[in-house]
C-alpha cells in the first residue's frame, strides 16, 4: 500500500494545479535564461578555439615593398619562426545587387598549399583560378553573390572587369563582411594583373614556433624580422601583432556573454524568490494539516521531507521542460553569435557537463529555496498549528490612515489593504518586478547612450563622403576638381599614413592610422579630453584617441614616441588625447605630416548640398568621374551614412542583446506577480464568498483583484526608476569593456520610463486576469466552506 505521506503530496499537487504550474513555470524560465547563455558560451568556446586554432592564424603580419622566395627563406631560417608565407591585399569596388560596394581582394601564390590562416572551402571550386574569384562566406548574403554568376570588379581607376564567382570559402580570421560592409574575396595574382592591380606579394605572415609567446615577445621577434627585411633594401611600412590565439572579436563576445550570463543567473535567483513565496504560502495554508499529522505521530523530519521531495519533484519537472528549450535557444543564439565572429557551429555539440550542471541546478534550486520555509513550517508546535484559522496578515496602520483619506472607496481600500497584507511576499514580488524594470530601463538608457555616442562621433565629422586617391597629389588641385562638381558644398584635401610605434628597446608595436586634415580644418572637430587639438604650425605633434592611449601606454599625453612612417623613423610628441571611436587612431595636421610622407594629399572629404543616400551616391560617382577625367586614380569612396550604419550595427547589436535579458526579467517578474495574486485570491476564498453573499457583483470582485495587482505593479515601477541608475552604470561599464566608453546615464530616459510603465501595467492586467476570473468562478457555498 502506498505511503499516505506521498499520497498527500500527490493530492496537494492535483488540488493546486495552477499553483504548481506557476512554480514549474518560474523555475523553468530561470533555467532557460541561465541555461541558454551557458549553452551558448560552451558552444562558442569550443567552436572558436577549435576552428580558430585549426586555421593556424598568423602570429604577426609585416607589410613591406615586396616579398620573394629568397626573403621567405631567410625569414624561415630564423629559429623562432615555424611558418612564413606571403600575401597581398588590394582594395577595390564590386558591383553588387544593391550597387557598388567596397571589396577587399586577397591573393597569394597558392591558396591550396597555404598553411597560415587556412581557409575552409564551403561550396563551388577552391582554390580560385585565373579571372575568377571565391567570395568569403560572411560576404555572400551582403553582396548577393551566387556561385556561377559574375561580378563587375574595379581596382583603382582600371576598367571594371567581369569575374566569375567560382565558389564560397570561410576565413575565420576575418571580421564578418556583412558587419563591416565589405565584400571579401580570394583571387590569384594573375587575376590582380587582369584587373590592373599590383600583384607583387607584400604582406609577410608568420607563425611562431612557440605558441606560448606573449604579444610583447612576438613584437620583439617582428623587430628582428624587420631588420632582416630592411637589410635587403626594402622598407617596413607597418606591423600588426594581434593578441595571440584570440579572434578579433573574441574579447567582445566573452564580455557580452559574461554580462548576459550574470543576468541569466539573476533571473534564476529571482525565480528562487517565487519558489520561496509559493512554498511559504502552501505551508501556511496547511498548518492545521501539519498539526494533525504531528498528532498522529509524524516527526518533523518526515514532514519536512515530504515538502522537500515535492520541491525536488517540481524542479525535476521544470528541468525536463526547460533544458530542451535552453538547448534550442542556446544553439540558435550560438549560431547567431558565431556569425558575428565568422565561425560555423554546424556539427558542434554542447558538452555533457554543461547539461548536467543545468539539471543539477534545476532540481537543487527549489529544494534550497524552500528549505527555510519548510523547516520553519514543519517545526511549528502542534497546539499552534491546530489553532490556525487561516492565513492572517494586516496592512499595519496603512489601512487606518487610508480610511481617513478623502475619495478612498471601500473596494479601493480593500485592494490596498490586501496588497500590504503579506509584507514578505509583497517585498519579494516587488524585488522581482523592480529588478526586471531596472534591467529594462538600464538597457533603454544604454541604447540612448550608444546613440548619443554615435551622434557625437559623427557630429565631429562635418562632411558626407570621402574619396580616396591612389598616390599623393597637390592639395589645392584635387580640391578644385572636386569643388567644381555640382552638389559639392565644401571640400578639403586630407592626407594620412600608417604609423608603427617603436619603444626604447627597438620593439615595434601594432600599426595605427594617422588622419591628417589641414591644420585649420573646419570639417573635423573632435572632443579633446586632455591636452589640445592640432595646429598648422605644429612640429611632429600627435593627437591620439583614448583607445590608442590605452593600448599603447607609452603614447599618453606629454610622452615622446618614435614612429615608423613610410619606412622612416621620427620622434613625435603626444599633445592631446581625444574621444574618437573604438579603434586605435591618431591625428596630425596635414602640414605636420607632409615632411614624413613626401607631402601631398591622399583624399578629399566633401560636404554636399544634396540629401538622401541615392543622391549622395550619385554625387560621389560624379566626383569619381571628375577625378578620372583629370587623370587621377580613385582607390575607394565611402559615404559617411554607410560608415555610420557599420558602427551602429556593431554597437546597437550589443545593446540589443542586453535588452533581451531585460525582457527575460520582465517574464520572471510577471510570473511572480501572477503567483502572488493567485495565492492572494486563494487565501481570501472565504472572504470573497462573504462579499458575494452580501451582493458583490463579479465586476467589483475582479476590479478589487486587478487594483491590488496594479498597486504592486506601480510600486515596482517607482522602485525601478532609482534602481535603474546603478543598473545603467553597470551596463555602461560593461559596454565600455566590450566596445568603447559611452556616457553614463544617471537620469532614466523619459520615454523608457513611460514605456516601462505601460509594460508593467500590461503585465499586471495579464497576470491578474486568471486569479480574478478564478475568484468569481468558485460557487458562493464552496467559497464559504473553504479552509
Amino acid at each position: 500500500m502506498p505511503d499516505p505521506r506521498w499520497l498527500k503530496v500527490i493530492r496537494d499537487v492535483w488540488l493546486h494545479k495552477s499553483r504548481t504550474a506557476l512554480v514549474v513555470a518560474a523555475i523553468s524560465v530561470g533555467i532557460i535564461g541561465a541555461g541558454s547563455v551557458l549553452n551558448t558560451w560552451a558552444l562558442l568556446r569550443h567552436v572558436t578555439r577549435e576552428q580558430f586554432d585549426s586555421s593556424n592564424p598568423a602570429s604577426a603580419v609585416i607589410r613591406t615593398d615586396s616579398i620573394d622566395d629568397a626573403l621567405l627563406e631567410r625569414v624561415r631560417a630564423i629559429q623562432s619562426i615555424a611558418l612564413a608565407e606571403a600575401r597581398r591585399t588590394v582594395t577595390g569596388s564590386v558591383l553588387t545587387t544593391s550597387g557598388w560596394k567596397t571589396a577587399v581582394l586577397m591573393s597569394t601564390a597558392d591558396f591550396g598549399t597555404s598553411r597560415i590562416g587556412v581557409i575552409k572551402h564551403e561550396s563551388g571550386t577552391w582554390p580560385p583560378s585565373a579571372n575568377s574569384l571565391v567570395v568569403e562566406s560572411s560576404s555572400v548574403e551582403f553582396s548577393g553573390a551566387a556561385v556561377g554568376e559574375t561580378f563587375a570588379v574595379q581596382v583603382k581607376d582600371g576598367k571594371p572587369r567581369e569575374l566569375r564567382i567560382a565558389g564560397v570559402a570561410r576565413d575565420v580570421g576575418l571580421a564578418p563582411g556583412w558587419m563591416e560592409h565589405i565584400v571579401y574575396a580570394f583571387v590569384t595574382p594573375a587575376t590582380l594583373d587582369y584587373l590592373g592591380a599590383p600583384s607583387t606579394l607584400n604582406q609577410l605572415r608568420i607563425v611562431m614556433r612557440d605558441r606560448s609567446l606573449t604579444r610583447d615577445q612576438i613584437r620583439a621577434v617582428t623587430t628582428e624580422i624587420s631588420a632582416v627585411i630592411e637589410s635587403t633594401g626594402r622598407r617596413v611600412y607597418d606591423v600588426d601583432v594581434p593578441v595571440p590565439g584570440r579572434h578579433i572579436h573574441a574579447a567582445q563576445m566573452d564580455s557580452l556573454l559574461f554580462t548576459q550570463g550574470a543576468f541569466g543567473a539573476l533571473a534564476l535567483l529571482l525565480s528562487a524568490f517565487l519558489v520561496v513565496n509559493l512554498v511559504s504560502a502552501m505551508l501556511a495554508g496547511q498548518l492545521r494539516e501539519i498539526g494533525i499529522m504531528k498528532t498522529l505521530g509524524a516527526r518533523t523530519d518526515q514532514i519536512a521531507g515530504m515538502y522537500l521531495v515535492l520541491a525536488f519533484g517540481l524542479g525535476f519537472v521544470a528541468s525536463v521542460i526547460a533544458i530542451p528549450a535552453a538547448i534550442v535557444i542556446g544553439r540558435l543564439y550560438a549560431r547567431f553569435s558565431a556569425d558575428l565572429l565568422n565561425f560555423d557551429i554546424t556539427g558542434a555539440t554542447i558538452p555533457a557537463w554543461v547539461i548536467v550542471v543545468q539539471i543539477a541546478v534545476g532540481m537543487v534550486l527549489p529544494v534550497v529555496a524552500s528549505a527555510i520555509p519548510v523547516v520553519r513550517g514543519s517545526r511549528i508546535p502542534v497546539s499552534e498549528a491546530l489553532r490556525d484559522f487561516g492565513i492572517a496578515g494586516n496592512a499595519g496602520n496603512a489601512g487606518t490612515l487610508l480610511q481617513r483619506a478623502p475619495g478612498v472607496t471601500r473596494p479601493l481600500l480593500l485592494s490596498l489593504r490586501n496588497a500590504f497584507r503579506k509584507r514578505q511576499r509583497m517585498v519579494l514580488t516587488l524585488i522581482t518586478l523592480a529588478t526586471g524594470g531596472a534591467v529594462y530601463l538600464g538597457a533603454v538608457n544604454l541604447r540612448a547612450s550608444v546613440i548619443a555616442s554615435v551622434d557625437t562621433l559623427f557630429g565631429t565629422q562635418r562632411f558626407d563622403m570621402v574619396v580616396r586617391l591612389v598616390g599623393r597629389h597637390e592639395p589645392d588641385s584635387i580640391r578644385r576638381i572636386a569643388g567644381a562638381v555640382s552638389g559639392v558644398l565644401n571640400v578639403e584635401a586630407w592626407s594620412g599614413a600608417q604609423a608603427v610605434p617603436t619603444d626604447a628597446s627597438g620593439t615595434m608595436g601594432s600599426a595605427f592610422a594617422i588622419t591628417a586634415p589641414p591644420g585649420a580644418t573646419r570639417m573635423l572637430s573632435v572632443p579633446v579630453v586632455r591636452g589640445r587639438w592640432m595646429r598648422a604650425d605644429d612640429t611632429n605633434a600627435l593627437i591620439v584617441n583614448k583607445r590608442l592611449a590605452e593600448d599603447e601606454p607609452g603614447m599618453d599625453l606629454g610622452r615622446t614616441v618614435t614612429l615608423t612612417i613610410a619606412g622612416r623613423q621620427s620622434a613625435w610628441e603626444v599633445v592631446g588625447v581625444v574621444d574618437a571611436g573604438p579603434a586605435p587612431a591618431a591625428y596630425a595636421a596635414r602640414e605636420t605630416l607632409a615632411p614624413h610622407t613626401g607631402g601631398g594629399a591622399t583624399a578629399v572629404v566633401v560636404a554636399s548640398s544634396v540629401a538622401g543616400p541615392a543622391s549622395q551616391l550619385d554625387l560621389v560617382q560624379r566626383i569619381r568621374a571628375a577625378m578620372t577625367e583629370a587623370g587621377l586614380e580613385v582607390q575607394s569612396t565611402q559615404l559617411m551614412s554607410e560608415q555610420r550604419r557599420v558602427v551602429e550595427d556593431h554597437l546597437l547589436m550589443v545593446a540589443g542583446f542586453l535588452g533581451i535579458m531585460g525582457q527575460l526579467m520582465i517574464i520572471v517578474g510577471g510570473l511572480g506577480l501572477a503567483s502572488t495574486m493567485s495565492l492572494s485570491v486563494l487565501e481570501r476564498t472565504r472572504e470573497i464568498g462573504v462579499m458575494r453573499a452580501i451582493g458583490a457583483r463579479h465586476s467589483a470582485i475582479i476590479g478589487i483583484v486587478q487594483v491590488e495587482g496594479l498597486v504592486v505593479a506601480l510600486l515596482s515601477w517607482l522602485i525601478a526608476i532609482p534602481l535603474s541608475v546603478p543598473m545603467s552604470v553597470i551596463l555602461g561599464k560593461a559596454f565600455g569593456r566590450i566596445m568603447f566608453t559611452v556616457p553614463v546615464t544617471y537620469i532614466p530616459e523619459v520615454g523608457g520610463a513611460v514605456a516601462w510603465l505601460a509594460v508593467v501595467v500590461t503585465v499586471s492586467v495579464v497576470a491578474c486576469a486568471w486569479p480574478a476570473w478564478r475568484a468569481v468562478r468558485v460557487p458562493t457555498a464552496a467559497a464559504l466552506s473553504y479552509e
